[in-house]
Order: structure tokens, then sequence, then C-alpha cells
């Protein structure tokens, strides 16, 4: 007879992770979302990577990835309530980080580019947000948006736009709870070397630093809306 109930066991269980911290980033085949589930990893965190790539080869001990498109409500749904049979009671940091990138003037931008990136960028987000909620009654979010919703830039009209939306809903979502339930840090960094080194742009190794100090402190306050700059400049 098998035992089920060490067929079943999380594999957390076997790494001997206490299962108190859990960070849920989005995005994380790649980029900074690799790089946030490498620096929670490394900080003791339960690691749960989402993206609608296939998982990349390195991931770190102590984090696991989840193949689905974050942008079906029906998908990010049974995503959550899978998380909260599994860990129910843990402190939960939701890094919504997904998103796509869209240029282009307005005719050379097609239609379905607009709405694409709305998906990727803006009801990710909600979507994800929203199921947190729905599933834990406190939890830290950490967004990564970008300055581009702080100003109109020419031939930014379909990410700029989604930005803002983002940025939107969040502050509102800021008027609408109480720090004690959901602590919201929306960040809005400038250019990130993503693709390799720039002198303009900040080191996302950096930026994923910083992501993880705001998901551990224990101070009397808490940042809600940063612009974050590269020191290069």
């Amino acid at each position: 007879m098998v035992d089920q109930s060490t067929k079943e066991r999380p594999q957390w269980r076997e790494w001997g992770i206490t299962m108190n911290k859990v960070a849920v980033v989005t995005g994380a085949s790649g980029g900074l979302g690799k790089c946030l589930v490498q620096s929670f990893a490394s900080k003791g965190w339960q690691v749960i990577g989402t993206g609608r790539s296939a998982q990349s080869a390195d991931v770190p001990r102590g984090a696991t990835y989840k193949q689905f498109d974050a942008s079906d409500a029906g998908a990010v749904e049974t995503f959550w309530q899978e998380l909260q049979r599994e860990h129910a009671g843990a402190e939960i940091c939701l890094v919504n980080n997904a998103g796509g990138y869209v240029s282009g003037s307005l005719t050379a931008t097609r239609a379905e580019d607009y709405n694409e990136q709305m998906r990727s960028s803006y009801f990710t987000a909600v979507y994800m947000t929203r199921g947190l909620a729905i599933n834990f009654p406190k939890a830290r979010i950490i967004n990564i948006i970008s300055s581009s919703a702080l100003a109109a830039h020419k031939d930014n009209s379909a990410y700029g736009a989604a930005k803002a939306a983002e940025m939107h809903f969040f502050q509102s979502l800021q008027e609408e709870f109480k720090p004690a339930q959901y602590q919201i840090t929306n960040l809005y960094p400038t250019n990130i070397a993503t693709r390799g080194p720039a002198d303009d742009a900040m080191l996302p190794e950096d930026l994923a630093t910083f992501v993880c100090e705001q998901a551990e402190n224990t101070t009397s306050f808490y940042l809600r809306d940063v612009t974050m700059y590269s020191s290069n400049l």
C-alpha cells in the first residue's frame, strides 16, 4: 500500500524549508523576474515563479515554477485556490512583475498589440491581485510598474497606457485597504538592464534586492510609490 501522505508531499517539505514565507513572482521565466526568484530564494523564502513561457533550466533551491497565463482569470483562480490549500496561514508577498513591451507609433502598432499589452501588464496584475485578496486576508504586494506610467512619451502609447492603468488600479487599492491588510508598494523604475549591461540602466539584481528588502521590512513605515533612477545617469 502506497503512503499517500509521502507520495503527495510538496517539494518544499522534502527540502526541509519552513513554509511561513511564500513569495509569488509573476513573469519569472527570465529577466528581472528570474532575478527576483533568485533573490527571494537566497533569503529563505519559498518562491513560486509564474509565467506563460517554459521554466528556465536553473530554478534555485527553494523555488518552483508554475506555467500558466495569468491574464486568464480562470487559471489565476485555480492557482490561488491551490496555493491557499497548500500554504494556509503563510506570510505572502506577491510581486507583480509580468508584462510585455510594445512600442511604436499609433498607425504602426496593430490593434491586437494594444490588446496584448493590456492583457500582459494590466489584466495580469488585476487578476493575480484579486485572486490573492480572495484567498488570503493579508499580504504584501509589490508592483514593478514603470516610469512610463508617470509621463507620456512618443511612440509609447500602448505600453505607457497599460502601465498608467496599472498604477491607477493599485493606487485605488491603497485607498481601499489598510496597510495591516495589504501593504501595497508601487515601483516606477526607469531603464532596467534586463538584456545586458547598459550605461543608463539599473541592474536587475540590485532592483531584486531592493524588492526583497521591502518584502521583509518590519519598520513602522513602508513605501507606497517610488520612482527609481539609475545612478549612472
